[in-house]
């Protein structure tokens, strides 16, 4: 007997809302001040459009990080009547306890007069409140307002009290000038910070998903919160790519120049299809992404006609299928490796904080081009059932760092799918050695299960931390959402042909990144594994995450994963925990540190180690041998 209220998934929700109202206030100040400079020389009816849009963005953003405040106070009143509940409820059963045994001390014959006394007691022992405690109706409530973007348009931007966005009198007639170059230093950084509060939005969806599925005990009067926050960010995202073509417009015109505002509205609107706009709205789940990308048809002759822009973003969005992700991602491969000024300035890292160097992008570049190489000749190897293709799912960047995914296999066929998640200070420098060992795992897999087709996708999509980072959560937390959404993405873009069994393995503090996602991913993870982890946070537990199996293990020589989980729980300790060994076993060999695939020594990952074989026998079978 008890309440459907789940305390974990509260105390998640509330810290996560803390945690993004914080960001949005924080951030507001950097927004204003990079629009106050893009103001600066412009002038005409387009400046009076992108102030009033300012002022919008503004006074919605407060009233977001309002309604998320207002949220946590209210879970913070149910939490507090879901316990006063429970002692109720706790209450009454002892006392119905005592009020049966006083009843059968009435009717007993014989009893002794101690119980006859226990029953006189009662007199003094008043029954507990028979009515229950009614949670108070959560209400999640926020709407963002549209902005005007035309100058011959009448849209509801004006409507904020701002005045006359359009301009009254010059409206598409007139002219507009700017410095171009100011108007892109606005729209880079705002992109920076419109990927960062995508980020805010997907973990908000995340932990309101959870909450609303496991306290059904608490009523919900309104819940466009969530929604809401995707508008707002989409309105975001639309003002930063209009700046962004406003500046191009105002940079091929020459300097010094002022522009018709018709031509203005030309230029400042995009020429996107419907569809491919449906598909690029950044409030939209990996599910709406892909239904929106399969109405479009895009055959491969159109994706390689697109503007690097738009390939740019077909190659990071997850519920594209994994071939159109591979044509997208290899063609803004191929633009950093030829005009790496370019892409570096296109995914904003000169202007974020802490961002790889340009000397490390070109670097990383040309590690990733060598590593999909490889990839592609270890794909002719691979034997029917499994494809003999080679995948590059994803080229981007993410705080800062270098981002990306190869499969070997066929992620949009493959009946077997694993997505493997390194551990700390992992670039893609790495990423040679990261397809060798997925090599390793698929070719031990179709020798166990040679029916079946297999995908092994060496995941490097989050920024991992540095060693002084490994004691904090932050880097498994960010990551942990663009997992959660590139494992959900792999099933959603295959459409109802989902891949039988789907296995994410995490080495180090990879392992928390693939606990983080387990506990957000709408769709059920058959087994994560974790080797060399440094552990999970205190409020996780294996029941907690959206996984059939919980598999663990750590060589007794890899010192590293013991020192790096410090404050965090061994998972070999937890119940629920499938612990399997990294010893020397028949025909196998120990770990003899903590590498996942070392040049030297024996890694987990390694040919011939006993961690490899079983990792192996849980991709193929569910279970080690």
């Amino acid at each position: 007997m008890g309440i459907e209220f789940d305390d974990v998934a509260v105390s998640r929700l509330v810290a996560c809302l803390t945690d993004v109202a914080l960001r949005l206030r924080a951030s507001g100040a950097g927004r204003r001040a990079s629009a106050e400079r893009a103001l600066q020389d412009f002038h005409g009816a387009y400046a009076r459009l992108f102030a009033a849009a300012r002022t919008i963005e503004s006074e919605d953003r407060g009233r977001l990080t309002r309604a998320l405040e207002d949220l946590t106070v209210q879970l913070h009143v149910v939490s507090r009547q879901a316990d006063e509940e429970r002692r109720r409820l706790e209450a009454r059963i002892a006392w119905q306890e005592r009020e049966r045994r006083r009843d059968h001390a009435l009717v007993a014959v014989g009893v002794p007069p101690g119980s006859v006394l226990d029953w006189a007691s009662g007199a003094w022992d008043p029954e507990p409140s028979a009515t229950p405690v009614r949670p108070t109706p959560v209400s999640a409530a926020f709407r963002a307002r549209p902005r005007q973007r035309s100058a011959s348009g009448t849209g509801s931007g004006s409507e904020s009290g701002s005045g006359d966005a359009g301009g009254g009198r010059s409206g598409a007639g007139g002219r507009s000038g700017a410095d171009p170059r100011r108007l892109r230093e606005f729209s880079a950084s705002a992109g920076v910070q419109d990927a960062a509060t995508e980020q805010d939005l997907h973990r908000v969806r995340n932990a309101w998903a959870g909450f609303t599925a496991r306290c059904a005990w608490v009523p919900v009067d309104e819940a466009t919160l969530v929604a809401g926050f995707g508008d707002h960010l989409a309105e975001d995202v639309e003002d930063t790519a209009w700046v962004r073509r406003i500046a191009n417009a105002f940079a091929a015109a020459g300097s010094g120049v002022s522009l018709a505002d018709g031509v203005l509205d030309v230029a400042g609107t995009s020429t996107l299809p419907t569809g491919l706009q449906q598909v690029f709205d950044p409030s939209a789940t990996s599910a709406e992404v892909a239904a929106a990308w399969s109405e479009l048809g895009l055959s491969e002759h159109d994706l390689r006609a697109l503007p690097l822009t738009t390939t740019l973003q077909i190659a990071n969005l997850d519920g594209v299928p994994a071939a159109a992700r591979d044509i997208a991602s290899r063609a803004v491969l191929r633009a950093a490796l030829g005009n790496p000024e370019r892409v570096y300035r296109m995914l904003g890292l000169r202007y974020t904080h802490g961002a790889v160097t340009m000397d490390e992008f070109r670097q990383q570049v040309a590690a990733l081009w060598k590593g999909v190489r490889r990839a592609d000749r270890l794909a002719q190897e691979l034997e029917a059932p499994s494809a003999a293709v080679a995948q590059l799912v994803g080229f981007g960047a993410t705080d800062g760092a270098l981002v990306a995914a190869v499969s070997l296999g066929d992620l949009d066929t493959a009946s077997n799918v694993t997505v493997n998640v390194p551990g700390a200070t992992t670039t893609l420098d790495s990423t040679d050695g990261q397809v060798r060992a997925a090599a390793g795992l698929l070719r031990g897999a179709v020798r166990l299960a040679p029916a079946s087709s297999f995908a092994v996708v060496s995941w490097m999509g989050y920024r991992a931390p540095e060693l002084v980072e490994v004691p904090a959560h932050r880097r498994a937390v960010t990551g942990g959402v663009e997992l959660a959404s590139f494992v959900d993405g792999v099933r959603d873009s295959r459409h109802g042909n989902a891949p039988g069994r789907l296995t994410v393995l995490g080495h180090s503090y990879g392992s928390a990144v693939a606990v983080e996602a387990a506990a957000q991913t709408r769709h059920r993870v058959d087994a994560v594994v974790t080797y060399g982890s440094v552990g999970f946070t205190d409020d996780t537990r294996p029941e907690h995450l959206n996984v059939r199996q919980v598999f663990a293990t750590e060589g007794e020589q890899d010192h590293t994963a013991r020192l790096g989980r410090i404050g965090r729980t061994d998972p070999r300790d937890l119940p629920g925990v499938h612990v399997f060994s990294s010893e020397a076993g028949p025909g196998t060999e120990a770990v003899t540190g903590h590498d996942m695939y070392p040049p030297t020594g024996v890694g987990y990952l390694s040919p011939d180690a006993t961690a490899q074989r079983h990792i192996i026998e849980i991709i193929a079978t569910g279970r080690p041998g």
